[in-house]
């Protein structure tokens, strides 16, 4: 919450904080997908990743912020263009405990 805090977002009462860094998409099978992150640390990290093999992108991400709220929002309101690109990425610890889990 303190990523969500820093970068003035204002959360409703139960609320969840979405992280999307600009130029960030991943290939897929339907087009490109956007990823919305949990965590602030998730987005910069998969931004590095990236700039690792496209060396033209900034040094630093610029990152939005935004809520889970606003997106379901606008997702049911159909204000979103392209709603179907974007994809909800889990905390990198859960995806650890879940492949834990899973082996």
């Amino acid at each position: 919450l303190q990523d969500a805090r820093d970068s003035k977002l204002v959360l409703a009462n139960g609320d969840i904080p979405l992280f999307v860094a600009e130029r960030l998409a991943f290939s897929g099978s339907d087009g490109p997908q956007v990823p919305l992150f949990l965590e602030k640390a998730d987005c910069v990290t998969s931004y590095s990743r990236l700039r690792e093999s496209s060396p033209r992108l900034a040094p630093e991400p610029t990152i939005r912020a935004t809520t889970l709220k606003d997106v379901l929002y606008s997702m049911e309101k159909g204000t979103r263009p392209a709603v179907s690109q974007l994809q909800f990425y889990a905390t990198a610890d859960d995806l650890v405990r879940a492949s834990e889990i899973m082996f």
